[in-house]
Parts: C-alpha cells; structure tokens; sequence
C-alpha cells in the first residue's frame, strides 16, 4: 500500500465510480481446480492458490482483489508461528494516513464476500465477524490488517474471498502540486502460495498528462506511464488506456531468514505518474525537489517569534554540538499530533486544533505534526546559525530506492540534516521518542533527497555503530539439584534497540508492554520457561536506557546424570543461527542495523556441588564481527560473559560461507556446558 497513491486523485475531488472488477461474480470451480492434489516440484506444499486477481482504478480510486485457495493437506489448517491457517486471513489495509503536507487519506474495505466451497460442492457463506489487527502503528498512520476466519475448511475445500478498498481524503493544503510525484500503484506478482492463474489489471487517471521519457517504460495513448521492473516471461499488454496481465503457474516465493526486504526480489510492477516531457531522471529529481523544496521554505519562511525561541533554547551555550542538542530538545517539547489518534474535522474543531501554515504557528500554538515539528527544529537550527536542510528520507525496510521511480512517494518521512564542523549530522525530532543523535535505522544506509535553499541533492545518512545499539542482559540465577533454574533477568536496550521497542509499544498501557517483554524473553530461552515482568523504567525518556526486570524460573534447565548436573553455561538463545541452517542461500544477509549484545550470567551451584569442568574460552572474529564467551567458577557461581558484535547491514551472497561459519561458531560457543559434581570433585576455576 502506498501513503499517497491516490494524491492527485483527491486534488482533484474525483467522485468515485464503480471499480470496474467489483462486479466480477464468484468464477465457476472448473474440474481443474477440484482435481488440483498437489503443487508441481513441491509435493509437500500446504495449500494451492488457484485464482488470483488484482484490479486498480485510479478512476475510482479503489481497487478490487479476488482470491481462490485450495486446502491440499493438514498442515494447511494447523497454525504456524503467529497462530494462523489458512481457513484465516488477513487483508492488508492502510486505516488511516496522518497528516501530510495538508493531505489526509483513509482508507476502507468494503464489499466483502467470503466463503467456503467442500469437495462433494456444498457451500458454508462467510457470515461472520472481521476484526481489525494492528501491524504496525508509526506516525503517518496505522497499518492494520482486517482478519476472518472462514467457516467449515477441510482438507480439499477450496476458500475464496473478495473485496474492495476505496480511498477517501481530507485536504488542507494551499499547496497544489503541478507533478503527479505522490500517486503510484503496484502488483506484486509473486505471493508464498503457487499460484495456478493470476490477471492483473490496472486503469490510469483518464484525465491527466504526466508523462515520462526517461528509463524502461510502458506508455498508453501517448500519455500515461509506468515503469516495469519485473523477470517474469510474460510482459504486460495494453489494452486501451488500460494495462493488463495473465499469467500462469508462478512458483512461490520462497522466504530467507535475515534477508533483505522481500519487495526487492519479487516480480512486480510500479505504476506512476511522472512530470511531462522531462528527458532524465536526474532533472526529473531536480524538478521535482524544487518544487517541493519552495513549498517547504515558504512555511520556513513563516518564522514569527522563532528566532526568540532559539536564543533562549541556547541560553549562551558556545559549543555547537550543544546548542544543537538544546533546539532539538526544545523542538521535541511542542505537543505531537502525530502520536495521537486520527481526528475528525469535528473534533478538531471541538478541541480547536488548528492547522499550522508556517513553523511560527507550530510555536505559538505549541502543537504540531512530526513534519511541522521537523520543520520547526530546521527553522531555529537556521536561527541559530548552522546550515540546515530538510531530507526527505526513503525506508529501507519496505523496500530500497531506486532513481528510476521518480516520484517522492518513494519517501517516507522528514528528517534534517544540519552542518556542524563540516559534517552533516542527520536528526529526527519529529520522532518523539528518537533522542538527539539518533537517527530511525530504516532511514539510514539509503538515499534521502536534501533539499537545499539553492540546490537538490541526495545524501545517505550513516548506520547507528554497532556500540551504540546495545543489549545487555543481565541474569542472577541459581540451580536446584534437580536442574531447575530461578532467579532474576535484567534487559537494558539502548540505542535502536530502545527506539524500536519504544515505537512498537507506544499504544500499549504498562501491562501490555511487560507482556511483550516477557514474549521476547521466552523466545530467548528453553521451551517451558516461566517468566513475569517485575518492573519496567525509562519509557517515558528517549535519552535514557529502557530497563526491563523479570522472574524466572526455567523446569529441567540441567539435566540430571547420576551425581552430575550438566548445565548450560549460556541462558539466552540467539535467533540469529535460523538464518544459517542451509549450506547455500538465494539472498544476501541483511539485518537492519549494526548491533551489540553482552549477556552477564551468574548460576549459583547447589550446596555440595562443585564443578568438574566449565566452557572453553572463545574468541572469534571477522573484520564486521566478533564473537567472545568466557566462563568461569569462583567457588560459588558458574559465570558466563558473552559479547556478540555485528558492525554492519548489508552482507553479500559471496560472503555467506564466511559468515555462516562465523555463527556456527557463536552456536557451539552459545550451546557449551558445564559438568557439576555432587561429590568431592576439585574444582576447575577457569581455563
């Protein structure tokens, strides 16, 4: 789903006309599809995706899906990790868009029908409730998936569901853009399922005259455009103003551990709207950022009681790596919008929130979006003397940028960058809980577009070090005789690792947040640990460490061997391993940020125990990583130091080999014992 596909078409106040798909009544079930067993080169495969179809209208500014699924065998109905079958699903859908350059975009499911289809034909309608789950909630709008489950699926049922999205908008703006640089549309042409047959279908605005002539293309009536990345056999056909494709038997998409986002390996195609007549991306870019960067200076240039606001935020502060703090932590004070739930135009009037022209209003009014307070800092970093910029910042983790799409939907966010002793320093206060040197990893390691007073360029802003992203867990245990482990776990996060966990949290209340703590440690220890969240500190302060505190208690944690008790020196799994379980990979290794972890694990040893023997020192390292364990007995406690550290994003394939043997060695250090002994046995004190 992209923010502002349907950005021109709101401007424009289209009315919306009946999706030309939605009509489409259930397909007859052929004999194909019922005497469909099982998936070509994949015997084993859960379930078949018989049909599958996708019309986008920008017309209608809807569009309209059709899916058909048959149930192969059981595994297809028992649940995976997150607890779902294929009897369940969930759509995809973008609720609601915050506020962007005076534009707000809702949208909505509607239309519909579900149901399920046995092997003899009979026919159970979907009749039920569909719930809404919240996937992710950032600051431009909650992105939720609407879920069902389907009545009466069996092994050999075939389910099928369709529906339709519309969008609606809510403008605000002085501002028109000529370029169509926020609309685009795209298929996906490649899912997890085989997919027997699938037509796509896609209908340009009628009306307009972006056009391209920069970059592989496809161009109907001489002016709308799309560019097509895709490698596929079949290429799409036009027919009419409208672009169409009908493909058959398209393998799986078969999913790696830690790689990078999957978007960037799918066969798929972009639709978009381009500026007229331009002959290169790159003045295309120029174009583009010029006209937006005029936008953004006249709201800048709106600056009443700023430069006030930023003599007295500096307080005669003569260090500018301080006085830039200090305006970034006034900015960060003005109220949020961003982080509060949608209004209607009711309630903002009722609550009289009013919208800010210009980053004077953002002061005087003392509340704003993540944009008005991005533009804020920006407006006293320049009161203040330094040379700053706004950056619009494409994101990484959906899918990594590319200069042949010249539109900013490719942008997700503003940040600011701002010249201190030569260098750029890239800031995000917009973001309430990023602290003042950090920046959101997925704006990071990929091309933003500065927009300068006199220029337009792009910038890559540098990943967090890896010692500036830490874990450290802490854990003061002790082990029964019989193995079982009690005692307490401390979780310090800092870094990204407390601005992702800040971010993913912030529409939970305490309990919820202890709950998703205590989820995250159970995954990192033995299956059948029981952990309850004690204490949780520094939410509230993004300059602080998120600490977290638990019980533990771990049944069976040693195993039992006549007078011995062999225990694990190390509690923490790491769940890195899973992305080197195979001798070869398709994708190179990506993880999102640089990272460190350092686990401190003391065991007190039962009365009349002494150790026989504790864990090997290992050391290992690569030029990006290293990996170190050292145990040791004092008498008392088993106890283990472990530092893991990653100092970088993107691995390629070529270095796999490297780097799976490097985390087989993390695994054989991670899983190492110590041996116990119930009799007088001398102890072993280290090696």
């Amino acid at each position: 789903m992209r923010l502002f596909r349907y950005f021109l078409l709101s401007v424009l106040l289209f009315t919306s006309l009946a999706c030309f798909g939605q009509s489409e009544d259930w397909l007859p079930i052929t004999d194909q599809d019922r005497q469909f067993k099982e998936v070509p080169g994949n015997p084993g495969a859960a379930a078949v995706r018989l049909y599958y179809a996708h019309y986008i209208d920008d017309n209608a500014t809807s569009e309209f899906v059709y899916e058909r699924i048959k149930i192969l065998n059981e595994k297809a109905l028992n649940p995976d990790e997150e607890g779902k079958t294929y009897a369940d699903v969930e759509i995809p859908v973008l609720n609601i868009v915050g506020e962007r350059y005076g534009i707000n975009l809702i949208v909505r499911m509607v239309e519909l029908k579900a149901r399920t289809v046995h092997p003899d034909g009979s026919i159970v309608e979907f009749n039920g409730k569909v719930f809404e789950k919240t996937q992710y909630k950032g600051r431009r709008g909650k992105f939720a998936s609407k879920t069902f489950s389907l009545p009466a699926v069996t092994v050999g049922s075939i389910v099928e569901y369709k529906y339709r999205l519309t969008y609606e908008s809510r403008i605000e703006s002085d501002f028109y853009f000529n370029f169509k640089i926020f609309s685009s549309d795209e298929w996906i042409m490649q899912r997890e399922l085989y997919t027997v047959k699938e037509y796509l279908r896609y209908r340009p605005y009628e009306g307009g005259t972006g056009q391209s002539t920069a970059g592989p293309q496809y161009q109907w009536n001489g002016a709308q455009v799309s560019r097509v990345t895709f490698n596929l056999k079949d290429k799409p056909k036009s027919r009419g103003n409208e672009s169409e494709i009908e493909l058959h038997n398209v393998p799986a998409f078969q999913r790696e551990d830690s790689m990078p986002p999957e978007n960037n390996f799918k066969p798929s195609v972009v639709f978009f709207y381009s500026p007229k007549g331009i002959g290169s991306t790159d003045k295309e870019w120029q174009d583009v950022g010029k006209e937006l960067s005029d936008y953004l200076e006249e709201r800048l240039n709106r600056n009443s009681g700023v430069k006030e606001a930023a003599v007295q935020a500096i307080a005669g502060e003569q260090d500018p790596g301080q006085k830039l703090r200090k305006l970034y932590q006034r900015a960060q004070k003005v109220r949020n919008l961003s982080y509060e739930r949608f209004r209607t135009q009711e309630e903002l009037k009722k609550e009289n929130l009013q919208r800010n022209i210009g980053v004077g209003d953002v002061l005087s009014h003392g509340y704003g979006t993540d944009e008005d307070i991005t533009l804020l800092f920006v407006a006293l970093a320049r009161a203040a003397g330094f040379d700053a910029s706004v950056v619009q910042a494409s994101d990484r983790n959906v899918r990594f940028f590319s200069k042949e799409w010249t539109s900013l939907n490719q942008f997700e966010d503003m940040i600011a960058a701002v010249n201190v002793n030569g260098t750029d320093v890239f800031l995000e206060p917009g973001n309430k809980f990023c602290p003042y040197g950090l920046l959101s990893w997925n704006y990071t390691e990929t091309e933003g577009l500065k927009l300068d007073k006199k220029a337009v360029s792009f910038v890559k802003a540098p990943s967090t070090p890896y010692d500036k992203s830490i874990t450290r867990r802490n854990a003061l245990l002790s082990v029964a005789k019989d193995g079982t482990l009690t005692g307490n776990v401390t979780l310090e996060l800092q870094g990204q690792e407390a601005l992702e966990h800040r971010l993913s949290g912030r529409d939970r209340d305490d309990a919820g947040r202890k709950k998703a703590f205590e989820d995250e440690l159970k995954a990192l220890l033995p299956a059948g640990a029981i952990v309850k969240a004690t204490d949780l500190k520094g939410w509230d302060n993004p300059e602080e460490a998120l600490v977290a505190t638990f019980s533990v208690e771990v049944p069976a944690y040693a195993s039992v061997a006549g007078k011995l008790l062999l225990v694990p020196a190390n509690l923490f799994q790491t769940r890195r391993n899973r992305a080197f379980t195979h001798a070869e990979r398709k994708y190179p290794i990506y993880f999102p940020f640089p990272f460190t972890e350092h686990d401190y694990v003391s065991i007190e040893v039962p009365a009349g125990f002494s150790v026989e023997s504790v864990p090997q020192q290992q050391d290992v390292s690569l030029k990006y990583a290293r990996y170190q364990n050292l145990a040791q007995f004092d008498g008392a406690h088993l106890i283990t130091q472990r530092r893991l550290a990653f100092n970088g994003v993107f691995v390629p394939l070529e270095k796999y080999p490297e780097l799976k043997d490097f985390f087989a060695k993390v695994k054989t250090g991670d899983e190492q014992q110590a041996i116990l002994h119930g009799g007088s046995v001398s102890a072993q004190k280290g090696n």
